[in-house]
């Protein structure tokens, strides 16, 4: 667990965005945007990158030649000793215009379970 949390601290130094947290402050999602957008959720002590949220998200503007694609969690959902339940947003931005759209991610053991 002592290298999740030193790789999450590591990784957010980099983020704009702030990690988001559990109520009880057992679980949280992060991403890092210091090269290649990369985002985890830290779920019952396992590490898992949920980055495939970005396909998930970009399937719902659509295929485009994007000028800049960002993603990072907006809230927290659930979570209990079986998963987390995080909701993610992607940007991309289109001739210039910013698109926005969110998806949830649950996180049961050390998996991505996609929707």
């Amino acid at each position: 667990m002592l290298l999740a949390v030193v790789l999450s601290q590591s990784i957010f130094a980099a983020d704009e965005h702030a990690p988001v947290w559990s109520q009880d402050k057992k679980a949280k999602a992060f991403c890092d945007t210091n090269t290649q957008s990369v985002c985890y959720v830290l779920c019952n002590d396992q590490l898992v990158n949920v980055s495939l949220v970005e396909k998930g998200n970009l399937g719902k503007i659509g295929k485009y030649d994007y000028e800049k694609v960002i993603r990072f969690p907006i809230r927290w959902e659930s979570n209990d000793e079986v998963g987390c339940l995080f909701w993610f947003s992607t940007q991309a931005w289109i001739d210039g215009q910013r698109h926005t759209v969110s998806e949830p991610v649950w996180v049961k053991g050390n998996e991505y379970i996609q929707r």
